[in-house]
């Protein structure tokens, strides 16, 4: 199989982890070289990211990318880590186009707070999965503040706001969403996949949840469903 054609050295791919758990957990990684069915990947985030992730023997991934204006998918084993930041993945013979499918979008006023001060992967993982516990504690309140109500634009994959300048494309950042739903905020680490500058106070930036619950992109599906139907 002719993987060359769409797997091109600085080719950028999204990883989506294949662990069977109740969470999803993309990453973003530049292709450094191919041979054959063998991929050398570097993560495309702060320096050691590679060296701090988790990876694991038997580790797989669903590995998308563009070309031709359709969506290219297959799936991977990890191979090993290596020096310069990187690591292999091993490509199985399952190649496929598709025509991408769009996830239902909404326009509306939700309750976000927002945080970017950690500024490594490594650290963000933490940070995310502390919030985590604290929500879901017996502790828990029942009214959660410090929430500044935005204008959004939100689907199960990523969510699309205004922020303060600056912002970089594959910045991390730490985002909590109200749905006012009866259930903890939504709590997930999200991706700057792009960013366009409003004037000198605004920056719009679109950004991918790249560590979220599956419940909670459930919960978000539901409340686009629920908001369109009034």
């Amino acid at each position: 199989m002719n993987y060359q054609r769409y797997f091109k050295t600085g080719k950028l791919l999204l990883l989506k982890t294949l662990n069977g758990s109740e969470r999803t957990e993309l990453m973003t990684a530049s292709v450094i070289s191919m041979e054959v069915d063998k991929l050398v990947l570097s993560l495309a985030y702060d320096e050691g990211a590679t060296q701090q992730y988790p990876f694991c023997e038997g580790l797989s991934f669903e590995i998308t990318t563009e070309a031709m204006g359709l969506g290219v998918r297959t799936t991977g084993l990890f191979g090993k880590k290596l020096d310069g930041d990187q690591f292999t993945v091993k490509l199985n013979p399952d190649l496929q186009m598709f025509q991408r499918r769009i996830t239902q979008r909404f326009d509306c006023q939700l309750g976000i707070r927002f945080s970017r001060a950690a500024r490594t992967l490594k650290t963000m993982r933490e940070v995310w999965e502390k919030n985590l516990k604290v929500l879901y504690s017996p502790e828990a309140p029942l009214v959660y503040e410090g929430f500044k109500t935005c204008k959004v634009n939100i689907s199960s994959g990523g969510v699309r706001f205004s922020i303060k300048p600056p912002a970089d494309q594959g910045e991390l950042c730490l985002i909590l969403i109200d749905l006012k739903d009866g259930h903890p905020p939504v709590c997930a680490i999200a991706e700057i996949v792009w960013a366009c500058l409003q004037d000198e106070s605004a920056i719009m930036t679109g950004m991918r949840f790249i560590n979220i619950l599956s419940e909670d992109q459930q919960r978000i599906d539901t409340f686009i469903l629920i908001k369109q139907e009034k």
